[in-house]
């Protein structure tokens, strides 16, 4: 065994890179993901691209002594608010929908951390009134010095988008909840791809602030001694009047879906979605660890570089 090489307890192969950080001179998890997988927490850094955000503890105190209006305020019932679990990243399941403020508290489970939002006022729809948000892909490296930090953004995001016409009195999270991804890009999408242009800037510079006050405010953290990568995505809505807002990081993305594993099953829209994934993490792989005939860097677009505290 040579230096910078580990062994790895299946099979007891060297291998350069592991999914498993302690047998792979790689890490593919950042030291302090946490700061962008965790909703409360996330908002402490990122709040100037957030919804309002009310944060309640595990005993069920509003952090800060900050809570929602009251139903009386103005806007307080004009759209729904959304009650998320602060920990829990599950496709919508870890979310409840209320139509005003004073049914948030029912919604809450003892012993857990919520994020409470309400919904954007002025979301921009597609043409015939669905509502859609931007799932769009981040790729962040920190080389071994622990101090040098490289983000990527992908110039092919998927948009989600509701299957109902979106409406603030329509509660079901089949209209409120938008998960499942469209597998045509948005710049082709009909009745949305003419908002296209500016939308990814807006994105890629919305996500590179989030990040660089993550790394300076010493949330994320480097290896010393050891690079680190990580691909996840952000999720971000735009409304009428061009500004962005960022919901939440995914830590571990809807990517190559296990429904998409049996490949004699897969449909148009499977293929297409498991088509752009597999090239996605296959060029971010490349980009991270080159290897002779690798694609690098493919769509990932150096959003920026910057050094963080020693």
């Amino acid at each position: 065994m040579t230096e910078g090489e580990f062994f790895c307890p299946l099979g007891r192969k060297v291998v350069d890179f592991s999914d498993e950080p302690e047998f792979s001179q790689i890490s593919m998890f950042l030291s302090g993901r946490e700061w962008l997988d965790e909703k409360d927490k996330v908002v402490q850094f990122a709040s100037n691209f957030m919804p309002k955000t009310y944060c309640l503890d595990h005993l069920g105190n509003w952090v800060g002594g900050i809570e929602p209006p009251s139903d009386e305020q103005n806007g307080a019932t004009e759209a729904p608010w959304f009650v998320k679990e602060a920990d829990k990243n599950l496709g919508g399941d870890a979310i409840d929908i209320c139509s005003k403020p004073s049914e948030i508290m029912k919604l809450v489970k003892p012993n857990r951390r919520y994020v409470v939002q309400q919904h954007v006022r002025d979301p921009l729809l597609t043409d015939d009134g669905k509502k859609t948000h931007l799932k769009f892909y981040v790729l962040l490296v920190c080389d071994q010095d622990g101090v040098s930090w490289t983000l990527y953004t992908y110039k092919s995001p998927l948009l989600s988008i509701s299957p109902n016409p979106w409406s603030p009195n329509d509660l079901s999270k089949e209209t409120q909840i938008t998960i499942h991804r469209h597998p045509v890009p948005p710049w082709e999408t009909e009745g949305w791809k003419q908002h296209w242009p500016g939308t990814y800037e807006k994105c890629k510079q919305g996500t590179l602030d989030v990040i660089q006050s993550a790394v300076a405010e010493g949330r994320l953290k480097g290896r010393p001694g050891k690079k680190q990568f990580e691909v996840f995505s952000a999720d971000w809505m735009p409304d009428t009047n061009g500004k962005m807002w960022l919901f939440e990081f995914n830590m571990s993305p809807a990517v190559c879906q296990q429904e998409f594993d049996n490949v004699a099953g897969r449909d148009a829209r499977r293929h297409t979605l498991m088509t752009h994934d597999e090239t996605m993490l296959r060029d971010a792989l490349s980009t991270v660890l080159p290897w002779e005939g690798g694609t690098a860097p493919g769509l990932w677009d150096m959003a920026g570089e910057f050094t963080g505290p020693k």
